[in-house]
């Protein structure tokens, strides 16, 4: 259906183009961005019909569970192509879902150590468990690069690294580039421009000149997710050109991104997609049963030949932001998008031991807790000490009031990690709380004091299955 665009003028064009021109961005990549800017709708927002679409059926989507009695034969199979793969870990964000403007990747993840320790030694594990030199490559943004090439420098040997582009910040209705003169005015242009900065890096090329295939692309706080074999050897198997991990919604994450069939495509459909009257019908956990982990396979050469052939087609996503106090959009396109552009293309049903992301410091919090462990592949996996009746992880929720920046965790707990939430089905902290050490929660627990006074949770203490105080 036609939409009209935006046809932001030309003068407007001619001072994102300087900016982008003074910082010294490749000609290739202003082009590319200056045509998302001409692609910007200007009154249709070009909601997706939903009722053009259908969910995906069990041929668009593979069921781990349903593979169980193949998964020995694709482990064994894919083993013998991992000399041809690759892990490629999306470095790029800061955490500022938890108030903290640090580099989420140096932050201490678990057990003392940093998302990057973990992430080298996971991939120095699955080198010496199989005996097969499979590389990490981590995508920086200029947020990240000077923090993560600082943290790295004494591992043996050092993942390579490569910069994704970095672009303006457009003030709102102007779509004026924002100056300020600070970094401020710059942004990433969202983990979907990991495949144009493959290739006009010269990576991609690389890569498969060196006999490289296959790609496993996970985001840096999911600990969970690791290269496996037989994921692999399904790939290489069923001829797949791209596939996608999804799990299971819960009412948690029924906004998150699921995926769709459309035009005879498997296609993935996030909720800024989906007009407010439809939002609903998306939400609904009934039709619609998976969402997007962000655990990405692609096969190289599909990509190149895809790239060489029109490139692909991202869906350009607005994310509304207040900088300086001027609101500010940046422009964006989604990793899982690229997964229309292949026919080929397949979505892999997993299970939640898979997909463990860290957005806010309750997620954190329960990340360094005993209720998971890292195993001897330094995987994040439930603890086995928790009892099966319980959820396999327990709910933490932490008001603003207490805690929103892992770097004031020090300041309400005398040691976070002491906190036992291995009998925990939830716990909801609010108001002034400072937990001191070897505190034990079982069941649902609230804490939450009366406005203006400030509870201390003794060292020792059990909490059980009420509110406190």
């Amino acid at each position: 259906m036609w939409r009209s665009v935006r046809m932001v003028g030309a003068e407007i064009q001619e001072r994102i183009r300087k900016k982008m021109d003074h910082r010294g961005i490749d000609p290739l990549a202003i082009e590319s961005f200056l045509d998302m800017v001409r692609r910007i709708p200007e009154n249709d927002p070009g909601y997706v019909a939903l009722h053009r679409t259908c969910p995906p059926d069990s041929d668009s989507i593979f069921d781990s569970d349903k593979l169980s009695t193949e998964i020995n034969e694709l482990g064994k199979r894919g083993q013998s192509l991992l000399s041809k793969a690759i892990i490629i870990k999306l470095n790029g964000g800061r955490s500022t879902t938890m108030g903290g403007v640090v580099p989420k990747g140096i932050l201490t993840a678990k057990n003392g150590r940093s998302y990057l320790d973990i992430i080298v030694c996971q991939a120095q594990a699955l080198r010496s468990k199989w005996d097969a030199d499979i590389p990490l490559l981590l995508m920086n943004s200029f947020f990240t690069q000077e923090s993560t090439l600082e943290s790295i420098r004494g591992y043996d040997p050092p993942p390579e690294t490569f910069l994704q582009h970095q672009v303006p910040r457009l003030v709102e209705h102007t779509y004026a580039p924002l100056d300020t003169g600070t970094e401020s005015d710059w942004a990433p242009p969202g983990h979907g421009d990991i495949y144009a900065s493959l290739k006009r890096q010269g990576i991609l090329d690389r890569l498969r000149s060196k006999g490289t295939r296959w790609a496993f692309v996970s985001n840096i706080d999911n600990l969970a997710a690791t290269l496996e074999p037989w994921i692999l050897g399904l790939m290489d198997r069923d001829r797949i050109d791209f596939l996608l991990e999804v799990t299971d919604r819960t009412p948690a994450d029924r906004k998150g991104g699921t995926l769709i069939v459309r035009d005879g495509l498997l296609d993935l459909l996030e909720i800024a997609q989906v007009s407010p009257k439809d939002r609903d019908c998306f939400m609904d956990m009934d039709r619609f049963k998976v969402f997007n982990t962000n655990n990405v396979w692609i096969d190289l050469d599909a990509l190149a030949r895809a790239l060489d052939t029109g490139g692909l087609n991202l869906p350009l996503i607005q994310n509304h932001k207040t900088v300086s106090d001027v609101s500010v959009i940046q422009l964006e396109t989604a990793m899982g998008a690229a997964i229309g552009s292949f026919p080929r293309g397949r979505g892999l049903r997993v299970g939640r031991d898979r997909f463990f992301p860290t957005k806010k410091v309750a997620d954190l919090f329960r990340l360094q807790s005993d209720a998971c462990v890292l195993d001897e592949m330094h995987r994040l996996q439930m603890n086995p000490q928790r009892p099966v009746s319980l959820p396999p992880r327990p709910r933490v929720h932490f008001s603003a009031d207490f805690l929103e920046n892992p770097l004031d965790i020090p300041k309400r707990f005398e040691d976070s990690e002491s906190v036992s939430l291995l009998e925990a089905v939830s716990l909801e902290v609010s108001g002034s709380v400072f937990f001191e050490r070897n505190v034990k929660i079982g069941g649902r627990v609230i804490v939450s004091p009366p406005p203006g006074e400030t509870y201390l949770v003794p060292s020792g203490s059990v909490l059980k299955d009420r509110k406190y105080p």
